[in-house]
């Protein structure tokens, strides 16, 4: 009788945990002035090329040699062959550093258009950016210091 309770307990935590994997990067938001920010660095690798945008203060944060501000956002409009394929978000909250293997930066992909990925719950970027520990998690800070 017991079997028989929890064959069916088991079978529904299988199948919630892809919406669970998702909830932990849903506080990510795409704002969409963005683009209005601080362009800092432009990024090519064969045919993918990244614009990356920020806030002067994360700017001036990385300039001054300290860690990025509480709300940090950046921003990478990830284009290949020419067309923009992705638009990937991080952002810093210290709430946040239980639910992070990078500091406390969560991150989360949006389609073009704007509409979150739900197939990327950020974890891949979260590996990622963890060898970057020295760097605040952030790959391109030195390109903050032009």
């Amino acid at each position: 009788m017991r079997i028989a309770t929890c064959i069916p307990v088991i079978g529904g935590l299988i199948l919630a945990t892809p919406l669970i994997a998702q909830v932990l990067n849903d506080d990510v938001a795409l704002r969409p002035d963005y683009r209005e920010g601080a362009h800092y660095t432009t990024v090519t690798r064969g045919g993918i090329t990244e614009e990356l945008y920020t806030s002067a203060d994360a700017i001036e944060a990385a300039r001054a040699g300290d860690p990025f501000p509480e709300g940090t956002v950046i921003t990478m409009d990830d284009f290949r062959g020419g067309e923009l394929t992705r638009i990937l978000v991080m952002e810093k909250r210290a709430a946040w550093s239980d639910r992070s293997d990078s500091g406390s930066w969560l991150f989360r992909e949006f389609a073009p258009d704007g509409t979150p990925n739900m197939q990327e719950d950020g974890t891949r970027c979260q590996s990622c950016h963890a060898s970057q520990g020295a760097n605040d998690y952030v790959f391109t800070r030195d390109n903050m210091m032009e």
